[in-house]
């Protein structure tokens, strides 16, 4: 075996390995380090021989039955990418034929298909095409051992690249289905925004700059003012955490079954969108979706299956384990009418009676002498922008009591602190509120492109007054420029910064925003027109192309593309006779060898031009023997004594007298076998 192509496999394998973090244990990456430690040693001459086959079998042993205990708790999903990579480890540490080589190369193929499981960005895709270079290198290596490394780097390259245009045609126009199966998912993988809601939770996912989602307007976005993206609503409260309630879930999926639906109410009864959008939306392993209020599924388009609840919120069919776009409709003038009234009402009027008995007593006190319920919750807000409340991402720990000790002890908090007091304060005052969940704002990536980031999570209010839930942003009244501007100038108002450490005034850089800016456009294009292609998208590509898409022109559309990739395919794989680069000289000797070889029955093999002509000259005619011996000698002057005194032209000459020669001898041997 080839130790180079050994060593370069078992370093694609461990790139991979690490791309992987997410859903591998940790004995498991510890398993595949000590793999590629043993093969480097191998290669550094540190060790003369691989641990024998006993000592492997005792460690897949081992792997399979710490692999069985813990297998339950990571998901299905996770356990066949650890099992994979533990076979992959194993099968290194043995690495000595050839049959071990290409086993493994294979089993590296499926763990890139695993990793775009869990990233599809254009950063994976440029990472794994790199590893799929290094491996088809390595494969080259194994084949043409004497070849080099940048030759074989350079090969495999070309390679792929041939492949590109044949595999970006065939996305194009193959039907884009969708998935036949549901890809299993693991609890541990979820990101973002949760089900359930402690003050300070929130806070935590502003230190994060990962992307939560990008949508695309048709036209121009709302204002940032107007930007509140719902993901979901906590109606649930058991004096510290708020959660997504039992009974909502319960009903929502009794209504779904039931076939009801929440309808859009408008004032003046349109229902005219004022904006079209595509979402975007980031692999969170959930099904809920991020929305403006009031969104619904543009029906005008092929969408992912969705559904709308009756709380506003969106929702996915299965969990979004990939980059997904949905396609929705913004109603900005549509009011959220409880269409569930009793329901709603009771749901969110409750609250525990004996926690927080503070806040109790001084809502008790503030709507003594309230005229309406729209001056009560107007009364809460004027107490947190005059009580000399602060906004931080480092309020003290609250454990008892959190909303007593918010409101009269520590006043500083993040959002869902604001939100959640508020939301209390409301229910002791009578009337119904929640906590909703989800994003506040965004960056404009360009004019109709918004992107919104972890950091941009948020929690406001919502009361329902008069059968309509009515939008209140407590935090507006103590940080507005959260809500304006967006959370770095929230923070930096309040002598605060997003980032810690010593690279913390990096992000202001001018450079560095310059860069990451080119970057994020990168990635939006990359999502939009490469993970965004769906069927739509294709629906109207074709559209552009040929009009209205009848089953006569479909039909020679796709029996021209047929013709193109069979034309493509065979331009790169049609053998052809390539020109000889030998020289003229050496290639009509070379001929009449062919000629010998094939009367005497005797191959020259490794024998040089003299003794070979010696060693078939008894078998061969007497006038074909002075031709093969003449031919002989010109070859050896050309060969080895260089161009006549003539020059040039002497050696054109030479060669023309080589092949009248050659011409001679094939008719003698040809006659002389027909006599």
């Amino acid at each position: 075996m080839n130790n180079k192509a050994n060593m370069l496999l078992a370093t694609c394998f461990m790139v991979l390995t690490l791309s992987l973090l997410t859903p591998l244990l940790t004995w498991v990456i510890l398993l595949a380090i000590c793999a590629v430690i043993m093969q480097s040693a191998l290669y550094f001459r540190w060790q003369e021989y691989n641990p024998s086959s006993r000592t492997v079998n005792l460690l897949a042993v081992l792997s399979l039955i710490a692999l069985g205990w813990f297998g339950s708790s990571i998901g299905l999903l996770n356990s066949m990418i650890n099992l994979l990579v533990i076979a992959c480890s194993l099968k290194l540490m043995l690495l000595s034929r050839t049959k071990d080589f290409l086993q493994l190369f294979c089993s590296c193929i499926f763990l890139v298909g695993c990793g775009f499981i869990f990233a599809l960005g254009i950063e994976a895709w440029v990472g794994y095409v790199a590893v799929i270079v290094l491996l088809f290198t390595a494969l080259s290596l194994v084949y043409a051992p004497a070849r080099s490394f940048r030759v074989s780097m350079r090969k495999s390259a070309i390679i792929l690249l041939q492949a590109f245009p044949l595999a970006a045609l065939l996305f194009v126009v193959m039907p884009q289905l969708p998935p036949l199966w549901q890809m299993p998912t693991s609890k541990s993988n979820e990101t973002g925004l949760s089900d359930s809601v402690t003050p300070g939770d929130i806070a935590s996912l502003a230190r994060s700059s990962d992307l939560a989602f990008t949508a695309t307007f048709e036209q121009s976005p709302p204002l940032a003012e107007q930007r509140y993206w719902r993901a979901m609503t906590m109606e649930a409260f058991d004096g510290k955490t708020w959660t997504i309630s039992p009974r909502r879930k319960q009903a929502e999926a009794q209504l779904k079954t039931m076939g009801r639906s929440l309808a859009a109410h408008s004032p003046n009864g349109s229902l005219t969108p004022s904006e079209n959008y595509q979402l975007i939306v980031e692999p969170s392993n959930q099904r809920w979706l991020y929305s403006l209020d009031v969104s619904a599924e543009n029906t005008d388009l092929d969408n992912p299956e969705m559904w709308r609840q009756f709380n506003y919120a969106l929702r996915a069919a299965r969990p979004i384990v990939g980059k997904r776009a949905f396609y929705l409709s913004y109603f900005p003038d549509t009011p959220l009418v409880s269409e569930i009234y009793d329901f709603d009402y009771q749901l969110n009027i409750q609250y525990p009676i004996d926690s927080n008995l503070r806040t109790q007593a001084w809502v008790k006190q503030l709507t003594a002498n309230a005229k309406s319920e729209q001056s009560i919750a107007e009364d809460i807000l004027r107490h947190f922008k005059t009580g000399g409340f602060s906004y931080t991402l480092q309020p003290n720990a609250m454990p008892n009591s959190p909303i007593d000790t918010f409101m009269f002890e520590a006043k500083a908090g993040f959002c869902a602190h604001y939100a959640s007091a508020m939301v209390f304060a409301l229910r002791v005052a009578g009337i119904p509120a929640r906590m909703v969940t989800g994003y506040q704002g965004g960056e404009l990536l360009s004019d109709n492109v918004i992107q919104v980031r972890q950091y941009d999570a948020h929690a406001w209010v919502e009361a329902l007054i008069d059968g309509v839930w009515v939008s209140y942003d407590p935090t507006s009244m103590v940080a507005p420029s959260r809500i304006t501007f967006g959370l770095e100038q929230a923070l930096a108002d309040f002598n605060e910064t997003r980032n810690e450490g010593m690279f913390k005034d990096l992000g202001s850089a001018e450079l560095f925003l310059s860069i990451r800016g080119w970057f994020r456009q990168l990635d939006y294009q990359w999502s939009r027109l490469v993970l965004g292609f769906d069927n739509q998208t294709q629906t109207d590509l074709l559209k552009k192309l040929l009009g209205d898409l009848t089953s006569h022109k479909m039909t020679l559309f796709f029996l021209s593309v047929l013709g193109i990739v069979s034309i493509f395919l065979l331009v790169l794989f049609f053998p052809v006779r390539r020109r000889s680069t030998l020289p003229k000289h050496q290639r009509i000797y070379l001929n009449a060898v062919e000629l010998v070889s094939n009367f005497t029955e005797i191959a020259r093999k490794n024998k040089g031009s003299t003794a070979y002509f010696k060693q078939v000259k008894p078998f061969l005619p007497v006038h074909a023997a002075s031709l093969f011996g003449t031919l002989t000698q010109d070859f050896e002057h050309a060969q080895y004594q260089g161009a006549t005194d003539g020059g040039r032209d002497g050696q054109k000459q030479k060669e023309r007298t080589m092949a009248d020669t050659l011409a001679a001898l094939q008719k003698d041997l040809k006659r002389t076998k027909a006599n």
